[in-house]
């Protein structure tokens, strides 16, 4: 039975992690992997090229060695088995499911915050402390949004929460109460 690829990725992304965090290299690990996920990100073509018939062997050899120059035995490992394994359409997900893991054992928390207009720095990162004290995390990584349609206030999301205090969301809710 073929497992879907949601399965491949959190199967070969924990146990990626976890062999990471046996040799003490998850630092090491993150950054070639975020560098590996850029790159997958500039040239979406590279798992077609890897997956294709029509391609020779030698040539998708020669593009995988290529992608490991500079990297760490366990990245170039993981990189070789799964194209080995025939599983290299997974790398994107496997990258995301190791990154997640990454993120819960630093207590990093991944947001986005929208304003309707551009934050400073100083506002970011208080933001950023306010959100961490709410959540329970060491660090919080925002990501910036500016939508001038929310009027004023700051939407903020990440993957377990959602705090919407823009104006737009009040006026709405303003309306609804009118409305019954």
């Amino acid at each position: 039975m073929a497992l879907d690829n949601q399965t491949v990725a959190k199967r070969y992304g924990k146990a990626l992690f976890e062999t990471a965090k046996e040799k003490d290299v998850l630092a090491e690990t993150a950054k070639e992997l975020a560098q590996i996920k850029q790159v997958l990100q500039a040239e979406p073509q590279f798992v077609d090229f890897m997956t294709s018939a029509a391609i020779k062997h030698e040539d998708k050899l020669t593009m995988l060695k290529n992608l490991q120059t500079g990297a760490s035995e366990l990245t170039s490992n993981l990189l070789v088995m799964l194209y080995d394994y025939r599983r290299i359409a997974n790398l994107e997900g496997i990258i995301d499911e190791f990154s997640r893991l990454n993120d819960v054992d630093n207590k990093t928390v991944r947001a986005t915050v929208t304003t309707a207009v551009k934050l400073d720095e100083t506002r970011k990162d208080k933001i950023a402390a306010a959100f961490a004290n709410v959540v329970g995390a060491k660090k919080v990584e925002l990501e910036t949004v500016v939508d001038p349609d929310i009027i004023g206030g700051v939407v903020l999301k990440s993957n377990t929460y959602v705090f919407d205090g823009s104006i737009k969301s009040k006026i709405e809710n303003i309306k609804r109460l009118l409305l019954k």
